[in-house]
């Protein structure tokens, strides 16, 4: 036993007075926050990275749509090569519960074929009952904010012919789980001829 420690049975508390006890509980209590925020759980990002390529937003997307080609969800890829960067631009909707992938890369306003010659064309797929997605989904649409005009599309095809420019939203409803799901996702229109 050294010099310095009491020899009484509750030597250790006659060893700390009040203000080392004052100070441990200081560093223990930080200790313990630093320590809790540390191991909380992070929010799921939208986008996987990629090692060997970088995550890229483009143009195309509106009111809080953000088109990118980084690897989408597992369940909306049936079909695709797994590319990287992932070959077509696309975005999540809300919940992220739906996809919508841009086949012509950008959306043009009016009928007929773009400048380069290529279409209006958006694949939709929908988280549903299966693990590969589903296509089957109604699509109405209609420019963001406004009532008028309204396009709807029973077979999750693509709306092709768009009547002005400006961001659009897409209404997209689907059956999954035994109950009607909806989610929105909102796309610029460009200008006809561009």
């Amino acid at each position: 036993m050294s010099q310095w420690e009491p020899r009484a049975p509750d030597r250790c508390n006659e060893a700390m007075d009040l203000g080392a006890r004052s100070q441990f509980a200081c560093i223990a209590s930080a200790l313990l926050i630093i320590l809790v925020g540390g191991c909380g759980s992070s929010q799921t990002t939208q986008a996987k990275a990629s090692p060997t390529a970088p995550i890229r937003t483009f143009a195309g997307g509106c009111a809080g749509t953000v088109l990118t080609d980084a690897e989408p969800p597992v369940w909306a890829q049936n079909g695709f090569a797994k590319l990287t960067p992932w070959p077509v631009p696309w975005a999540f909707g809300s919940q992220d519960t739906t996809v919508a992938f841009l086949m012509s890369t950008v959306l043009v306003a009016g009928s007929g074929p773009h400048m380069d010659g290529s279409y209006n064309k958006v694949t939709w797929v929908a988280k549903g009952d299966y693990p590969t997605g589903d296509t089957q989904i109604a699509v109405e649409a209609r420019p963001f904010g406004e009532s008028q005009p309204v396009l709807t599309n029973a077979g999750g095809a693509s709306l092709s012919d768009l009547p002005k420019p400006g961001c659009w939203t897409f209404r997209l409803s689907w059956s999954a789980h035994s109950q009607q799901q909806v989610s929105t996702i909102n796309l610029d229109v460009l200008p006809t001829g561009s």
